[in-house]
């Protein structure tokens, strides 16, 4: 089982769109506020200024999302699966099925390529290659977004699924007589699970506290 987590260099590509929001947002919220002190109408005043409180406060809760989201991003490759895991409040997970995969490709564009990472994309052939919790996810699709060394993942998945399907898995009927994992390799997969566990949970109690 290998465990991998999106690069801080792709929190940086969401920190720069957010400054992007922010320098659009920002001139609007000033040219407001000058309205409201040279307009000397209480009404005008009692109207504006909560929407620039509330536009503060969007923009806050935006950064402080985008942080949590990223630490709470990760992908779990196993000799079976590969599951995404994302979200902020609502955590969302996507299991992708080696047997039902059709294509995996690596895609990085201009701005992708200035902060050095790349997203791995995974098609699968039908609608039962993946499970989708959450709503606004492909089903049929699993993105791992924000990794650096992408075509090394995407090989380690080439291979896994070559020997996925020379084993028989392919076939649901010689799932039953695949070889059942033994006690040492499920402890060490429990093990690092627990580990991923703890280390998610002591960042989430720092939003919390």
């Amino acid at each position: 089982m290998q465990i991998v987590r999106a690069d801080k260099s792709y929190l940086l590509y969401l920190q720069f769109w957010l400054w992007v929001y922010a320098a659009g947002l920002l001139p609007g919220i000033i040219v407001l506020s000058i309205v409201g002190v040279m307009a000397f109408s209480p009404i005008i005043e009692l109207v504006l200024f909560p929407i620039i409180i509330i536009l503060l406060a969007n923009l806050l809760v935006m950064v402080l999302v985008t942080r949590i989201s990223f630490d709470l991003r990760w992908y779990i490759i196993t000799d079976t699966s590969i599951t995404v895991r994302q979200g902020a409040w609502t955590i969302r997970e996507i299991t992708v099925s080696y047997q039902n995969i059709q294509n995996v490709s690596v895609s990085q564009g201009p701005l992708e390529r200035y902060f050095g990472f790349a997203n791995l994309q995974i098609d699968t052939a039908g609608s039962g290659g993946a499970h989708a919790h959450g709503k606004g996810e492909n089903p049929n699709r699993a993105v791992l977004r924000g990794i650096i060394n992408a075509p090394q993942i995407r090989d380690t998945i080439l291979d896994n699924l070559r020997t996925f399907r020379n084993s028989g898995l392919g076939d649901p009927d010689d799932v039953a007589e695949h070889a059942p994992m033994d006690v040492s390799s499920r402890l060490t997969i429990l093990k690092e699970i627990a580990e991923e566990t703890t280390a998610l949970r002591q960042v989430a109690s720092r939003y919390v506290d």
